[in-house]
C-alpha cells in the first residue's frame, strides 16, 4: 500500500512527506515544545492577574504547577535542538500538552465544586491544547490529542464531578452534556488533523511553485529566449548550495517531442560533443539532465543575439570588418572542431553540419560563439540521417550534403562561406523554393568572384570567402587554419583584428536597444498616422534575401 501511494504521488508530495518524517521531524518538535513552554508561562501570568477570582491557594499551586512545567518544556526543547530526538517523543509531548488544561479542572473542582469546574473555560482551554498539535503536522498525533483530551474530560466527570454534584443542578452537568463536550474535544482533534493536512497541503504547492522555476533542484527558470520546432531555450541561473549563482541557458525538449526517440538520440548526442569542447568560440555545454518527462542541457549563456537575429532586427548587414573578424574566429574554432580528438588520442574527424547565422551567436562584447550541435557527428561514424531526409538548414548545405557524400571538415566551410556573405551583403546567396535551392547548390558551376556582388570589398576578403564556396572539395579552402590566415591578410578598415571586434560589439549592442526599445515602445498616438511594414513581407524579404520593404503610412 505504501509503494502504491510513494509511485500516485507527485514528486513534491514525496518531498514534503520525506522531510517532515525525516529531518524536519526534529525540527518541528523542538518549536512545538518551546512553544508550549512559552504557553505555559504566560498561563502562569495570567494565574497571578487574576489572584482575586481564583484564591490564593488555588493560584499558588497553579502557577508551581505551569512554572514548573515550562521550566522542563523549555529545558526539553534545548535538548531537542541540541540533537536530542526520540520516535516516542512527539507522542509523549501530545500527551503532556493535551492533559496539562486538566490541571485548571482539578484544581477548580477542589477549591470551588464540580459546578464551577464544569462550567469554567476549561473546556476551550482543552480544545486550544489539543489544536496546538496540529504544528507537528501529523494527524495521528492530533486525532490522538483530541482522543486523549476526550476521554480525560469524561473520566474526570464521571469519576470526580458526577458522585459529588448536589442533587439539585443545571440540566447542561447532566451525562448526556458531558458526552457531547466530550464528542466536541475528540472533534477539536479531527479539527487540529486537518489543520495539519491543510497545511501539508500548502507545504507541497510551495514546493511545486518552487521547482517550476528551481529547475532540476539548482537552476532557476526566469524568461523564454526563444524556441524552435523541438526545443526551447530560457535564461536560468545555476543555484547551487553555498551561495554561488552563475547565468546559464536552459535547452529543453518540448513535451510533444519529449518521446521521440529519434530526437532523443540527437538532444543527447548534441550534449555528449558538446560536453568534450572546450573553446572560447564555442557555445560550452555545462550539464544535462532529465526534468519530468522531459531532457534538458545546461549551457553556457551569451548575452548577446545570434547574427541573424541581429541583422533582421536593424535591417542592415554587419560592418566588413566583423564580418572578417566572424570569419576569422569561427574559423578558430571550426579548425578546433574538425581536429578534435578522443579520449585515447584517436581523431573524431567531427563536422558541425549546421553552420548559419541561426546557430552563431555574437555578445555586446564581441564574442562570437558556435552553438547547436544537435545534428553534427563524426564523418566517419555512423549516420544519423536516413535516406532522403536532409539535417541542417537547406539554403546553408554544402553540395556533397545534398548528394550523400562522405563529409568533412570543408562541408562547415562551405557552409561558413555562405554565412559570410550574407552577413556582408544582408542577402542569401541561395533562396527561391526548395527545388531552386536544391538545384543552384548541385548543379552550379564554382562561383567566380564577380559573381558574390561584392563590389568595394577588398580583394582579401572576397577572396577568402570565394575560396569556401567552390563546389568541388578539393578545390575549397582546406581547413579553418588556412582561412584565419587569409581573413589576416585583409587590409584596415575591413581587417578582423583589432577593429572588428569592436565593430561587432557596437552592431550587437545596437541591436540590442533597437529590440528592448520596441518591445517596451509606448501605444502609438492615435491622432497621428503611422509608418508601418506589412509583416508577411518582410517575411518573404528575409526568407528570400531579399531587400527590405519600405514602410507605408497608415492613419489611425
Amino acid at each position: 500500500m505504501r509503494n502504491e501511494r510513494a509511485t500516485s504521488e507527485s514528486f513534491s508530495a514525496r518531498l514534503v512527506r520525506s522531510h517532515l518524517d525525516g529531518e524536519g521531524l526534529r525540527d518541528r518538535e523542538a518549536r512545538a515544545v518551546r512553544l508550549f513552554s512559552w504557553l505555559t508561562t504566560g498561563a502562569a501570568v495570567l494565574g497571578v492577574a487574576f489572584a482575586p477570582l481564583l484564591g490564593s491557594a488555588q493560584t499558588l499551586l497553579l502557577v508551581g504547577a505551569l512554572g514548573a512545567l515550562s521550566l522542563l518544556e523549555r529545558r526539553l526543547a534545548t535538548r531537542i535542538e541540541g540533537g536530542f530526538f526520540r520516535p516516542w517523543l512527539p507522542w509523549v509531548n501530545s500527551a503532556v500538552e493535551a492533559s496539562t488544561p486538566g490541571i485548571l479542572l482539578v484544581l477548580d473542582e477542589i477549591f470551588h465544586g464540580p459546578e464551577l469546574a464544569l462550567t469554567r473555560e476549561g473546556l476551550v482551554v482543552y480544545a486550544a491544547a489539543v489544536l496546538l498539535s496540529a504544528l507537528r503536522l501529523r494527524r495521528r498525533l492530533s486525532l490522538f490529542a483530541g482522543a486523549l483530551a476526550a476521554t480525560e474530560y469524561l473520566a474526570f466527570y464521571f469519576a470526580v464531578c458526577l458522585p459529588s454534584l448536589p442533587a439539585v443542578h443545571l440540566a447542561t452537568l447532566e451525562p448526556g452534556f458531558a458526552l457531547v463536550r466530550a464528542a466536541l474535544l475528540l472533534a477539536s482533534g479531527g479539527l487540529a488533523a486537518l489543520l495539519a493536512s491543510q497545511l501539508v497541503s500548502v507545504a507541497q504547492g510551495a514546493v511545486r511553485h518552487v521547482r517550476e522555476q528551481d529547475f532540476a533542484g539548482k537552476y532557476i527558470i526566469h524568461e523564454r529566449l526563444g524556441a524552435g520546432g523541438m526545443a526551447e531555450v530560457f535564461r536560468a541561473t545555476y543555484s547551487p548550495e553555498g551561495g554561488f549563482e552563475k547565468p546559464v541557458a536552459i535547452k529543453r525538449i518540448l513535451a510533444s517531442y519529449a518521446g521521440d526517440p529519434e530526437f532523443l538520440d540527437l538532444f543527447r548526442r548534441e550534449a555528449r560533443l558538446g560536453s568534450m569542447l572546450s573553446h572560447p568560440n564555442v557555445v560550452q555545454i555545462l550539464d544535462v539532465g532529465r526534468q519530468g518527462p522531459s531532457l534538458f542541457m545546461a549551457m553556457e549563456l551569451v548575452d548577446g543575439l545570434s547574427l541573424l537575429e541581429a541583422m533582421r532586427v536593424l535591417l542592415r548587414p554587419l560592418p566588413m570588418a566583423a564580418v572578417a573578424y566572424v570569419g576569422a574566429e569561427l574559423a578558430d574554432a571550426l579548425d578546433y572542431i574538425h581536429r578534435r580528438a578522443g579520449p585515447s588520442g584517436e581523431p573524431l574527424h567531427l563536422v558541425h553540419r549546421d553552420v548559419n547565422p541561426a546557430n552563431i551567436l555574437a555578445s555586446r562584447y564581441g564574442e562570437v560563439k558556435l552553438a547547436d550541435f544537435g545534428i553534427a557527428r563524426a564523418a566517419r561514424g555512423s549516420h544519423l540521417t536516413r535516406p532522403g531526409v536532409l539535417r541542417g538548414k537547406l539554403s546553408y548545405l554544402a553540395p556533397e550534403q545534398l548528394e550523400g557524400d562522405s563529409l568533412d571538415g570543408r562541408s562547415d566551410l562551405f557552409s561558413l562561406g555562405l554565412t559570410l556573405r550574407e552577413t556582408l551583403t544582408g542577402r542569401r546567396l541561395f533562396h527561391g523554393s526548395e527545388a531552386e535551392i536544391l538545384a543552384a547548390i548541385v548543379d552550379s558551376a564554382p562561383l567566380p568572384n564577380a559573381s558574390l556582388d561584392l563590389a568595394g570589398v577588398p580583394g582579401e576578403l572576397d577572396q577568402a570567402i570565394a575560396g569556401l564556396l567552390r563546389r568541388d572539395p578539393e578545390a575549397r579552402t582546406a581547413s579553418g587554419q588556412e582561412l584565419r590566415a587569409a581573413l589576416c591578410l585583409v587590409p584596415p578598415p575591413a581587417a578582423p583584428y583589432p577593429n572588428g571586434k569592436e565593430e561587432l560589439a557596437a552592431f550587437v549592442r545596437q541591436a540590442l536597444e533597437r529590440k528592448a526599445g520596441s518591445a517596451s515602445a509606448p501605444p502609438d498616438d492615435p491622432n497621428r498616422t503611422r509608418r508601418v511594414v506589412d509583416p508577411l513581407a518582410e517575411a518573404r524579404a528575409v526568407a528570400l534575401g531579399e531587400p527590405a520593404p519600405r514602410p507605408r503610412r497608415l492613419a489611425n
